[in-house]
């Protein structure tokens, strides 16, 4: 095998520090070509020439990568990446700490090799990931008792078969799942006649890309200014999405269940269009960004899946503050809201929905020469600062306005040892907690209003429930305004989030990932790659 033993023996340690998987079936058949003896100088070339294609396509079959038809998919939003981005995304790759247990494995190799023949040692450590014992797929307690459930059912109807643990338990995971959509299917909430009209009001639904809870925990910001503002926040929010686009569809089509990601590019029914059903109560639409839309075709998700009508507000005059990954500007947050805020105080419309977009804390997002996850806490520092400025001028004005605050998902600031800092393909938990608020401007005196924190499982059919409750009983009419009567008994939705191939289930602090090849694995939250830092 020569020098292919160190590369299998590299694939074996990191298969158990868990930085890749392992597929012990191709890795023996590769294993056995490499150990195949050559006749004379030629055959060792064609065989290295064979070898090392082989090599790196393997290795990429076993990493956590997107699959290669995923990458090819996505080819001209890649293409769009500036060279820098690209370079920068590339250095995240590197392991700082992997490279150096890898020179010092290099090393052990050199004089291991002189002594003892590796081959023999990789052949049998291949063997032993083949043919170890299949233990069950560890399970918290509900899960465990569905799939003991589940194994009873199968000996019943066929005691003679042999039953594999293990399949028990992906089948009952794929129940779960299925169960969980089904539900869904079924739930809607509407928005009825509005109460109370003679408080008229405004609802301002701020959708920010890259912000979670984790995000906010590895800056150590996770008690920002901004999240002491609102008057509810939801503890536990799933976006349910880890890209912008199909989490601005969830958003918009929020009157409905959790629908599976397939779904989301289907007709919708009207019953779950938001800004449809404000509509109808009297509510006129706006749409504003801080950027072009045009990077992973926003504009149509929003336009056409979120059936958003009109077009959105000109950007003409506004100050660029950042540039994007694929180079295109990025508007100053506050000096577009606040000019939005000072016509709106100028017009006659009764009641306005504004639907606003930031991509102000992506990852690549460029500041004069900052870039990257390092210039993530001072990005967030300045959103936070333009979106309080807002809310300022808001209450200044003393017109009333329903504040909503929904992140699209985490910018992955984090990273873990499955997924390098910025690449969100596993909708991972630590990317689709995400921390939503409310926030009641120019209601009664804040002496009267208890800050509620919802710590149930939530997601966007919680929010539009809360919204719905306010339309049909005007906060802002009221002398003393009782939270707590809007947010009690709101539904609660478990955090299954979804990408193309992907689906993660995360129940009772335990998070397990369906990838693209249909098999389940656990996902371990603590795997925080903070080397990264």
């Amino acid at each position: 095998m020569g020098l292919w033993s160190a590369y299998f023996i590299a694939k074996l340690l990191l298969f158990a520090g868990g930085y890749i998987g392992f597929n012990p079936w191709l890795n023996l058949l590769f294993a056995i070509f490499t150990a195949l003896p050559p006749q004379n100088a030629r055959q060792r070339f064609t065989k290295n020439l064979i070898a090392v294609p082989l090599a790196l396509m393997l290795l990429y079959h076993d990493s956590w990568l997107p699959p290669f038809a995923r990458v090819l998919e996505q080819t001209n939003n890649l293409a769009a990446f500036t060279p820098a981005y690209l370079g920068e995304l590339l250095l995240r790759f590197i392991n700082w700490k992997l490279l150096l247990a890898i020179v010092v494995l290099g090393f052990v190799y050199a004089l291991a090799r002189r002594k003892l023949r590796l081959s023999t040692f990789v052949f049998i450590a291949i063997l032993f990931v083949l043919l170890r014992p299949e233990s069950p797929m560890p399970l918290e307690p509900a899960l465990a008792t569905t799939a003991t459930t589940a194994t009873t059912q199968a000996a019943r109807q066929n005691p003679q078969a042999a039953i594999d643990p293990r399949n028990l338990r992906e089948e009952a995971l794929e129940g779960l799942v299925t169960d969980f959509y089904q539900k869904e299917r079924l739930r809607q909430v509407r928005f009825g006649p509005l109460l109370g009209d003679d408080a008229p009001y405004d609802i301002v639904i701020l959708h920010v890309c890259s912000l979670a809870w984790d995000d906010l925990n590895f800056v150590g910001d996770d008690r920002d200014p901004l999240l002491q503002r609102f008057d509810i926040v939801f503890d536990d929010f799933n976006s349910a999405a880890s890209y912008s686009g199909p989490a601005a569809i969830r958003l918009l089509r929020g009157n409905c269940g959790q629908m599976p990601h397939r779904q989301l590019y289907e007709p919708a029914k009207s019953d779950c269009l938001v800004i449809d059903g404000l509509q109808r109560v009297g509510f006129t639409p706006k749409w504003l960004m801080n950027h072009n839309g045009k990077f992973g075709d926003f504009f149509k998700d929003v336009r056409t899946h979120g059936a958003f009508p009109g077009e959105p507000e000109p950007l003409t005059g506004a100050k660029v503050v950042q540039h994007a990954f694929d180079g295109s500007p990025i508007y100053d947050d506050y000096a577009l809201l606040s000019n939005w805020w000072s016509k709106r105080l100028t017009d006659p419309t009764p009641r306005v929905v504004l639907y606003y977009n930031s991509i102000s804390l992506h990852d690549g997002n460029r500041v004069g020469a900052q870039t990257g996850p390092a210039s993530y806490g001072g990005r967030l520092e300045k959103f936070s600062s333009d979106v309080r400025h807002f809310i300022d001028d808001m209450e200044a004005s003393g017109r009333r306005v329903i504040l909503l605050f929904v992140p699209e998902h985490g910018a992955a600031v984090r990273g873990d040892r499955r997924q390098i800092p910025g690449l969100r393909e596993i909708p991972t938990r630590a990317i689709t907690h995400v921390p939503a608020g409310v926030l009641l401007i120019n209601s009664s005196p804040a002496a009267t209003k208890v800050r509620q924190r919802i710590e149930a499982p939530s997601s966007y059919l919680a929010l539009n429930e809360l919204l719905t409750r306010m339309l049909a009983d005007n906060p802002f009419a009221k002398s003393e305004l009782q939270l707590g009567t809007y947010t009690q008994n709101l539904p609660r939705t478990e955090a299954v989030a979804e990408n193309e191939g992907t689906t993660m289930l995360h129940i009772n602090g335990q998070s397990l990932v369906r990838m693209p090849n249909g098999e389940w694995t656990p996902w371990d939250v603590s795997a925080r790659q903070v080397a990264n830092r």
